[in-house]
């Protein structure tokens, strides 16, 4: 692929992993889609539980086209979720069936989470060697889709879990923020990053380790702003990832400055520019 203008402005190259939430596409969108998306998207989550309501044959001919295009499909915890509340348990002789099924269809990650059930903590890291083993990658996810069970975690145990999954083979962890990005995990109830939070875990555990659902505009230009291209964010809807290509790029307004700051403060001191073009 030739990008337009790659000989006029570069954009980043080391960059972090962008999962978009999708529950609209059939194939021949899906398709329109990845003509656009390809390069800036990594992960496609089947998301909710919407995985079980497609023609079986429809989601194959989806869940290829992503994998044409560099795009890896993921299954949505809840459906999993699901799958173990009607398998009534998570042995592995439980889930092997429902873990090859998906597989067959074409899924290459899966999201493992406890949002809405119960797991007991320590069978977490037996869950993610089980989806491993079954050729998965795994994306774990901390948190719990009620306000009032997730506001119970407190920072030190989202830690404790989110090193445990990495240790158990997760490639990262997920914090919680829904789709709505508000009164969960590290946002608050107006949707405000609480970075005092968000730093402590990243300062744990990594900022390569750690996805950072952020569905608004808002929150992506904050999380760019802190930690810069290489953040990782997810829950992005379709609509947006052009958006968000451009905030991390520094090709909006809004983070030209500051992701671009080099060539900000080298051109405004050639020009003599005003003191409020200073950084």
């Amino acid at each position: 692929m030739v990008r337009a203008f790659a000989d006029f402005i570069p954009i980043p190259e080391e960059t972090g992993v962008v999962m978009v939430i999708e529950k609209e596409f059939g194939p021949r969108s899906a398709e329109d889609w990845t003509n656009i998306a390809a390069g800036i998207v990594d992960i496609v989550k089947v998301t909710f539980g919407t995985g079980a309501l497609y023609n079986e044959e429809i989601l194959k001919e989806k869940l290829s086209v992503y994998k044409n295009a560099g795009i890896n499909p993921m299954i949505g915890g809840t459906l999993t979720e699901v799958a173990i509340l009607t398998a009534g348990g998570y042995s592995g002789k439980e889930l092997e069936g429902y873990l090859k099924y998906a597989k067959s269809l074409g899924f290459t990650y899966i999201e493992f989470s406890d949002g809405s059930i119960y797991i007991p903590d320590e069978k977490r890291s037996e869950i993610i060697r089980m989806c491993i083993g079954e050729g998965f990658t795994v994306i774990s996810e901390v948190g719990k889709k009620d306000p009032k069970k997730d506001a119970l975690i407190t920072m030190e145990k989202r830690i404790e879990l989110m090193e445990q999954d990495l240790k158990s083979g997760a490639k990262m962890v997920i914090i919680e923020a829904r789709e709505s990005g508000k009164g969960i995990g590290v946002m608050d109830k107006a949707g405000k990053v609480d970075f005092t939070e968000l730093d402590a875990i990243i300062s744990a555990v990594g900022l390569e380790n750690t996805m950072i659902e952020s569905p608004e505009k808002s929150q992506q230009q904050a999380v760019f702003l802190q930690y810069g291209p290489k953040a990782n964010i997810g829950n992005v809807q379709p609509r947006d990832i052009l958006s968000v290509g451009a905030l991390r790029g520094g090709l909006r307004g809004d983070t030209i400055s500051a992701l671009r700051k080099e060539a900000w403060e080298k051109y405004h001191a050639s020009q003599n520019a005003p003191e409020e073009y200073r950084i």
